[in-house]
């Protein structure tokens, strides 16, 4: 084999390790990310709305937490942006059953998103005992009839 060849092979061979590596990290990722659960795609009357999301791994104690906005508008990190207090939210959920948190709207004044029709956005994220990665939720969304 030519010096040429032996130096294409060796870029070609860290190239697809390369490939390979960034493959495992993306499918381990999907492996912990929460699930957005309920009213997820729905339609769902206004008032006490239970937010439900599947975290697959042991999350630390109030380690688990629900953005709601009425818009999807996004950070930098392509994760849904906090908008305040106008129709939107920033939820801690509490344990359910198994590996489910759940969350439910007891608000009702005027605005509140729970209780304003609308379609509305939502995404979760956790943390894990004794971890410092956060693993976040795809972007969901729900319509208040």
């Amino acid at each position: 084999m030519s010096r040429k060849a032996g130096v294409r092979v060796s870029a070609l061979a860290t190239a697809l390790a390369i490939v390979l590596a960034m493959a495992a990290t993306a499918i381990a990722a999907a492996g912990v990310a929460p699930t957005l659960l309920a009213p997820n795609g729905k339609h769902v009357a206004p008032g006490h709305i239970r937010l439900v999301v599947g975290v697959p791994l042991k999350a630390a104690s109030h380690g688990v937490f629900i953005t709601i906005a009425n818009k999807r508008k996004l950070d930098k990190y392509g994760h849904l942006k906090e908008c305040g207090i106008n129709r939107c939210d920033f939820v801690g959920p509490k344990h359910w059953k198994g590996n489910k948190y759940s969350y439910v709207a007891t608000f009702n004044y005027p605005g509140y998103w729970a209780v304003t029709p609308g379609k509305y956005y939502w995404q979760a994220h956790y943390y894990t005992v004794g971890d410092t990665a956060v693993y976040w939720s795809g972007i969901g969304s729900f319509v208040v009839k």
